[in-house]
């Protein structure tokens, strides 16, 4: 196991939260658009 710098521990653990919030936003956009072709398949529009 080699040492590693408190730097490359950070960018490591900001590239992780990046990747997962990025999976979430996703997940979320996705179901935004599922829940909004629903809602435009019954004839209701969001503005």
């Amino acid at each position: 196991m080699k040492e590693i710098s408190p730097m490359e521990l950070l960018l490591r653990l900001a590239g992780r939260v990046a990747a997962v919030s990025g999976v979430i936003a996703l997940i979320v956009w996705v179901t935004w658009v599922m829940l909004d072709v629903k809602n435009l398949q019954s004839g209701f529009t969001l503005p």
